[in-house]
């Protein structure tokens, strides 16, 4: 027996226990629902073998995750930011920080309590530092001007005059230095931070600004910075949940005279995250809108939204599939629903619309299931081996979530494809074995059987203007489609009118940074060694002198020597180690002194190709002592090497899937014609999409930069079930030009159906809030309709011309392989 006459007696004899089956397997499948895993760590951006991965996970065991801000504000007029450190808010301030550190959930939390208190401790060192180092200095005036004038001569008298004004240099050298400062130190009154002339002292210079050393915590006189950096490598959901509760938290703490405005770049994420989670349903049902609207517009059938019931249930038992295969959601992945119904239901339009024309055709059920499964089933199976190809191919990302993400659609297409004809086929069946002799009742509101058969019927005979266009236009394609930049500023990834964006900005601004570049480094024999000391404190003053990029820094070096007023050596970051805050401390030495975390603040706002290029220059300049070893670390160093990775194989996946495909169908259909012919549309498709893209100044997103597989899955698609169609009315005796028109004419609405579905599923997300995946739906939308359109437009008078004149082989026989 024919396996296509077996298929159709097993749908023939057996609908309802087919259907039974597919629903209790589905059931049995749904089981692996619970079992999906949402991965949000950076083990889904980035390969975590790589040095990168497991630099930035070492650093993050370390030193903590990105940090969270809290800025304090004081009305503008008002007593200014000395007002946080009255009796009540400093007590407010301590429990704020008790309450946070009890959670055990941040590596380290400094707050401006905490530089005041330091830089107090600071100050009165120093105040009762200076009169000693006065004094050693004038000593040793005094000593080097006796020996001077004993040298030349001098008579005791005059020694004593050269050495008393020695002494005196020194002493206007230092006041002019110190005095104004000490005399504030002694007018201040009560050395307590309950004297409020007293902070002022702490926090004001003798110019009236903020010092130097503090303004990474007290940018002006009215703002305050609290740094909270929660603990290190956790999940972009344990990392959101954090985020969202110190903003939840803060609103518990009350300040006299001070607001509270919670942000950082870990919100950001924590937006992204959230609203690409919660969009799933939004954008599964809007998918189904569109698949209602689509269906009701262009496609002519009996219970035409049958496709979509069928397609729902396949997947379920898909996503259900890949529970119990261990495929992940991520933050890609989950854009995958809409995808599927969309490819789906474009499954199950052809096999529906077959069904019916073959059934009404020769008036029996049973003869129009086995001419269905007989001359559709070859195409529509060779079609979902293309797509999965081109699925698979997204395997070679070298970014995990986009191996997941062509995993689960290679997945999801073979069992909604299962699913869908399955239980189509059965149901048309069942409502046609009784039905016979009625003609087709329901109507398209628009004929584009009409318009796809218009337009195929204009362009064969025409077919070397038409290449020649194509050519040009694929050419061109290929030419411009380099010079379309991939967005990289993670803020353009969220709604500009985002409330998270809008206080990042009003942050920014006030701090002149919130995001950091960060370095770890490594020394066998300790960081506190001389050595490495002067080397890290010269290589900090040298970059931040060469980049205008970086607004701040901080390292064991830099911190050494502010807070000892020393050259940083061993012995003087033992000093400073001692009398820091362990907050302090921890941010950048490691518990055994062997890593360091060389901090450098942003200004303004980077873009992650930027922040790369920075961070190449700085680590090109490192000349670090033997030894030591220089790595970059934190999100801003994951996030920039998974955008560089989504872009760096890009036209090597889309070429081995045109490669892989057309592998495939040479396989099954064993003549080179018949195995290119499919492609060349499509690679006009990607030529004209990557033109109009370049023409409008697009950007390419992130995702949208890996969409060139999936273009030419979907495409290939299209092209063989019209080239199927053809070679079937050939194998009927038609000749060449009425069998390329009667097959435009006959497939036309199911082909534009299928074409509109699966565009739909991809412009579904379009309506997402994020321009991440708005950009990604968008383009691929568009380039889905471009493909179509290069199909019926390149493929008829192609294989028209490859017919007439013999360069197609082996027509009399079946149209594919059986």
């Amino acid at each position: 027996m024919h396996p296509a006459r077996g298929v159709a007696t097993l749908i023939t004899r057996y609908p309802v226990p087919l259907i039974v089956a597919a629903m209790c397997a589905t059931a049995a499948l749904a089981f692996g629902i619970p079992r999906l895993e949402f991965k949000t760590g950076q083990e889904t951006l980035i390969n975590p073998s790589s040095k990168v991965a497991v630099d930035n996970e070492r650093f993050q065991q370390e030193f903590g995750g990105d940090p969270m801000l809290v800025l304090f504000e004081t009305p503008d007029g008002g007593a200014g930011i000395a007002q946080l450190f009255t009796d009540g808010n400093r007590a407010e301030l301590a429990r704020f920080e008790r309450d946070l550190s009890a959670t055990g959930q941040y590596e380290s939390i400094i707050t401006p309590l905490t530089i005041l208190e330091l830089a107090q401790t600071q100050i009165e060192q120093r105040m009762i530092e200076e009169p000693l180092r006065l004094a050693r200095d004038q000593d040793a005036a005094e000593a080097a001007s006796h020996t001077e004038s004993a040298a030349r001569g001098d008579t005791p008298e005059q020694r004593d005059a050269a050495a008393a004004a020695a002494r005196q240099r020194v002493f206007d050298a230092w006041s002019a230095e110190f005095g104004a400062d000490a005399r504030r130190f002694l007018d201040a009154g009560e050395r307590s931070l309950s004297n409020p002339r007293f902070v002022e002292f702490v926090l004001f210079g003798a110019d009236g600004e903020i010092r130097g050393e503090l303004t990474g915590i007290f940018p002006d006189e009215r703002h305050a910075l609290m740094v909270v950096r929660p603990n290190g490598n956790m999940s972009i959901d344990e990392g959101s949940r954090i985020a969202g509760a110190l903003v939840d938290d803060a609103k518990d703490y009350r300040f006299e005279g001070v607001d509270l405005l919670v942000s950082g770049p870990p919100l950001l994420i924590k937006e992204i995250n959230d609203k690409m989670k919660s969009a799933l349903i939004v954008m599964a049902a809007l998918a189904v809108g569109i698949m209602v609207v689509v269906l009701f517009a262009v496609f002519r059938a009996r219970w035409r939204l049958l496709s979509l019931p069928a397609v729902l249930i396949g997947c379920i038992a898909a996503f259900g599939l890949m529970g119990f295969l261990g495929i992940p959601l991520t933050m890609v992945t989950i854009s995958g629903l809409p995808i599927l119904i969309g490819l789906g239901v474009d499954f199950a339009v052809q096999v529906h619309s077959r069904i019916e024309d073959e059934t009404f055709a020769l008036n029996s059920a049973e003869i129009g299931i086995e001419r269905t499964v007989r001359h559709l089933g070859p195409a529509l199976g060779i079609a979902a081996v293309a797509a999965c190809i081109g699925f698979t191919v997204l395997r070679l990302s070298d970014v995990p979530m986009i191996r997941d993400f062509g995993s689960m659609l290679a997945v999801g297409a073979v069992i909604v494809f299962i699913t869908s004809i399955v239980l189509i086929s059965s149901i048309v069946f069942l409502r046609e074995r009784v039905r016979i002799g009625a003609a087709p009742d329901a109507r398209a509101r628009i004929e584009v059987e009409r318009i796809v058969h218009g337009l195929t019927a204009r362009t064969v005979g025409r077919l070397l203007p038409i290449a020649a266009i194509a050519a040009v236009v694929a050419l061109g394609g290929l030419y411009v489609g380099r010079k379309i930049d991939t967005e990289t500023d993670p803020e353009r990834f969220v709604p500009s009118d985002s409330r998270v964006l809008e206080d990042l900005h009003y942050l920014r601004d006030v701090s002149g940074s919130t995001s950091e570049l960060n370095l770890l480094i490594e020394a066998p024999a300790g960081v506190s060694d001389d050595a490495v000391l002067a080397w890290m404190h010269a290589f900090e003053r040298r970059q931040m002198q060469q980049h205008a990029a970086l607004h701040r820094s901080n390292s064991l070096a830099s911190f050494t020597a502010s807070l000892t007023g020393r050259q940083p050596d061993a012995a003087a970051a033992r000093d400073a180690i001692a009398v820091a805050p362990q907050a302090i401390v921890n941010t950048v030495v490691s518990a055994d002194g062997r890593l360091a975390n060389m901090t450098f603040a942003l200004r303004g706002n980077l873009t992650l190709a930027e922040q790369k290029a920075l961070t190449q220059a700085i680590l090109d300049d490192a000349d670090a002592p033997a030894g030591v070893t220089v790595a970059p670390a934190g999100i801003a160093v994951v996030g920039a090497e998974a955008v560089d990775a989504l872009s760096r194989n890009r036209d090597l996946m889309s070429f081995v899937a045109i490669v892989a495909i057309f592998a495939t169908l040479f396989a099954v259909f064993r003549d080179p014609v018949k195995a290119v012919a499919p492609l060349l549309p499509v690679v006009l498709a990607l030529g004209a999409s990557a033109m109009l893209l370049y023409a409008s100044g697009m950007k390419y997103s992130p995702l949208t930069s890996i969409s060139g597989p999936l273009i030419i899955a979907m495409g290939t698609e299209f092209n063989i079930l019209l080239m199927s169609r053809y070679f079937e009315e050939r194998a009927a005796g038609t000749e060449p030009r009425m069998a390329m028109s009667r097959a435009s004419l006959r497939i036309g609405r199911a082909i534009a159906a299928s074409g509109l579905t699966v565009m739909g599923g991809f412009a579904v997300l379009g309506f997402s809030d994020f321009p991440l995946l708005d950009n990604f739906g968008k383009v691929t939308a568009l380039n889905i309709g471009v493909s179509l359109i290069s199909t019926l437009v390149l493929l008829p008078p192609l294989l028209v011309w490859a017919d007439e004149d013999r360069h197609i082989a082996g027509l009399r026989a079946e149209a594919v392989a059986e």
